[in-house]
């Protein structure tokens, strides 16, 4: 639902969706993130969509690939599709910024709700907010169209790939979509 905002206590975050997929007719989700000193998300890459990031208040920290680069209000960068990435504040003031992601991901937004869902019902652990329940994990990794660039990441992948196809026959995908996405 476009102009809900979502709160994550975990890594300070507040994510306001501005744009949905069905409102732009596919073409693109927008959201606004504030994000208190300190926080920010591990390294990453997506398959199917551009992200586009502009700094609206403050210093935006982005790594893509090896390069770290800073985006002050106004400034935009552009991480195409297989980009590993990862943005981050480390200044001592909250920032503000402004993704959109073409072409539009409903996915991605059902992963947002269901994320900050989880994290505020006590179902993840750890700073990355990892969900305490595997189904969860795989379906979390589905949406997002989230590959985190570790090792590790890439051996476990096609487990999730299973468990994404296993929850969906079980109906755990519809609990959770009844639970954070209506």
């Amino acid at each position: 639902m476009a102009g809900k905002t979502y709160y994550n206590p975990i890594n300070g975050e507040t994510t306001t969706l501005l744009t949905t997929a069905e409102a732009s007719g596919g073409t693109l989700t927008q959201f606004e993130v504030s994000l208190s000193p300190g926080g920010g998300n591990p390294l990453h890459y997506h398959k199917g969509f551009t992200e586009e990031f502009t700094a609206v208040k403050g210093k935006l920290g982005l790594r893509l690939g090896r390069k770290k680069l800073y985006l002050n209000p106004g400034e935009t960068a552009i991480v195409p599709p297989y980009t590993h990435h990862r943005f981050y504040n480390d200044t001592d003031q909250t920032i503000v910024f402004r993704v959109n992601l073409t072409p539009a991901q409903p996915g991605f937004e059902n992963f947002l709700k269901a994320m900050f869902g989880l994290v505020n019902d006590g179902r993840t652990v750890t700073k990355n907010q990892i969900p305490k329940n595997i189904y969860h994990t795989a379906i979390m990794y589905h949406w997002g169209d989230t590959h985190f660039s570790n090792p590790l990441a890439k051996v476990i992948a096609p487990l999730f790939g299973m468990l994404y196809k296993t929850a969906v026959k079980k109906g755990i995908e519809q609990q959770l979509l009844e639970k954070y996405c209506r």
